[in-house]
């Protein structure tokens, strides 16, 4: 099982870069020999496991995977719980087919390819789909973690003062502020889709599916991550929008009174819309391109 995993891992890299909406994608992909050779071996192998628990295992593994490598791309796209199901029924469906015709490279051609293409076209707006399919690359959004010193300063965070318990929405794959919290005593924790860490004080989560229990947080914090995603729908898709800005009066009733949410970048027309009566805003410009907003719930 191992060595199957390491070759689909070799597999997935190997194409990495190659723009899976290109209209002509099975003249860009290329196949490892590695890869090649394991699909083989497992085709000609007599499994002790039964077919569809070993289709099972290796369309999660490999879903897993893809959407790893995608987030990598373009952090800015989503796969929902239902997307990822439907990934992995590609792959499952791939190797059953693999199996009835013995043929890999023709139903990687004439199957997977094009049914990852359909699947991946669906994650990204309108706008964007046409001017992809033109290009065999793909290009990456810049995305980078921040040391817990550069969080702190940029979001004014008074360790002082800072009311806990602490929640770091997007808290990046390791954690930094999180981890510098705790280190000061402070009760912290942090949450996001990429969590490589077992930390019982850092959970992996998608923001739009995780239920934000009410008057729970005395301070929540997100640099550069929930509200860079919801400015990304207010601009590029709308068809987010609106469960994104549910999601950010959820987040605003998690707080306890007298609790903020400070983050980067600003969203000045969500805040004008705020209740006065209920939420307090201040707002810092940072850089010309850069201003960060802490919301106080007063009520």
């Amino acid at each position: 099982m191992r060595s199957i995993q390491d070759s689909i891992q070799q597999q997935l890299d190997l194409n990495q870069s190659k723009n899976l909406l290109f209209e002509h994608i099975q003249q860009s992909m290329s196949v490892a020999p590695s890869f090649l050779a394991a699909l083989e071996a497992l085709l000609n192998s007599d499994s002790s496991q039964p077919p569809e628990e070993a289709h099972a295992q290796f369309a999660v593994f490999t879903a897993q995977e893809m959407v790893k490598r995608i987030y990598a791309i373009n952090p800015y796209l989503r796969v929902s719980p239902a997307d990822a199901a439907a990934l992995e029924q590609i792959y499952r469906q791939t190797w059953q087919l693999m199996q009835k015709t013995r043929d890999i490279k023709t139903t990687l051609n004439e199957f997977h390819y094009p049914a990852l293409s359909k699947w991946l076209t669906g994650l990204y707006p309108e706008e964007f789909q046409q001017s992809l399919k033109l290009s065999p690359q793909v290009g990456r959004v810049t995305y980078e973690e921040y040391s817990a010193e550069f969080q702190i300063e940029l979001l004014g965070l008074d360790l002082v003062s800072l009311r806990t318990p602490i929640l770091d929405v997007g808290c990046g794959s390791q954690a930094n502020l999180v981890r510098h919290l705790r280190s000061l005593g402070m009760e912290a924790y942090g949450m996001d889709r990429d969590v490589q860490t077992s930390r019982p004080y850092i959970f992996q989560a998608d923001w739009l599916e995780y239920r934000f229990e009410k008057d729970r947080w005395g301070t929540i914090v997100s640099n550069m991550g929930f509200s860079n995603h919801l400015n990304y729908a207010y601009r590029h898709d709308y068809s987010q929008l609106e469960r994104y800005l549910l999601k950010m009066r959820e987040i605003l009733e998690a707080l306890a009174v007298g609790g903020s949410f400070t983050y980067a970048p600003a969203l000045p027309s969500v805040e004008e819309a705020l209740p006065a009566q209920q939420y307090l805003v201040q707002r810092e410009q940072k850089t010309q391109d850069l201003s960060v907003s802490r919301i106080f719930r007063i009520r």
